[in-house]
């Protein structure tokens, strides 16, 4: 009866050994190892834009108006020989004889004109003296925009010169002489200096021959 009883028990013990057996879950199935994935390398960080704060504009100022341009005077005659309107003395030579010379330019008729007046004393080596004086008239020309002169002199020639006008000064040089040998041509120069000395100059060429100084002196004004 007993060896009946452990039968039956071991059959039991079989019998719930299998039952378990069935109920445990499946097992997941075997895959074949792979050479793993190399594992990325940290990405350095994207850097941070950083969007700059907008200009704080100054604040506006209600400046100065700008003054308006100076207008330019309009032109006048004889403002490029304005250098000459005044009273003036000096020494003058000619050759071997030395002395003074005076001289005065003034705007007449109604600054029509510029006038000048003047004279020079010369003294010789023996001791006599000539005076030699001068009345000269400048005149524009509004046709052919251009200064003309018209001298006389005490020795009795004229002349006519046309006049050039230079930074430094004025140029005059005939275009007729009067009482004098033929084909006789005169020029003076007036130049001013940057002392505030006024250069006066008379070249005289006789006929077919090149211009000769005859007459230089230097003047201030008074």
């Amino acid at each position: 009866m007993r060896t009946v009883s452990a039968r039956f028990g071991l059959l039991l013990l079989l019998l719930a050994g299998r039952a378990a057996a069935q109920n445990q879950p499946s097992p997941p199935p075997v895959t074949t190892p792979t050479a793993a994935a190399p594992v990325p390398a940290a990405a350095a960080p994207a850097p941070v834009a950083v969007t700059p704060a907008p200009a704080t504009a100054a604040p506006a100022t209600a400046g100065p108006a700008p003054a308006p341009a100076a207008a330019t005077p309009p032109w006048r005659p004889f403002q490029e020989l304005a250098f000459l309107v005044g009273s003036w003395s000096g020494s003058a030579e000619s050759g071997a004889r030395v002395g003074g010379r005076v001289a005065r330019f003034t705007p007449e008729f109604t600054g029509n004109y510029l006038v000048h007046r003047g004279s020079t004393i010369l003294t010789a080596d023996d001791g006599t003296e000539e005076t030699i004086e001068e009345v000269g008239t400048f005149t524009y020309d509004r046709e052919k925009r251009r200064y003309v002169a018209t001298y006389f002199f005490s020795t009795g020639i004229s002349a006519t010169f046309d006049v050039e006008i230079a930074p430094d000064g004025a140029r005059l040089t005939s275009r007729e002489v009067l009482n004098a040998e033929a084909g006789t041509r005169m020029r003076m120069l007036f130049s001013r200096k940057s002392d505030g000395e006024l250069a006066l100059s008379m070249d005289l060429a006789p006929g077919g021959k090149d211009f000769l100084p005859f007459l230089t002196s230097s003047l201030r004004k008074k």
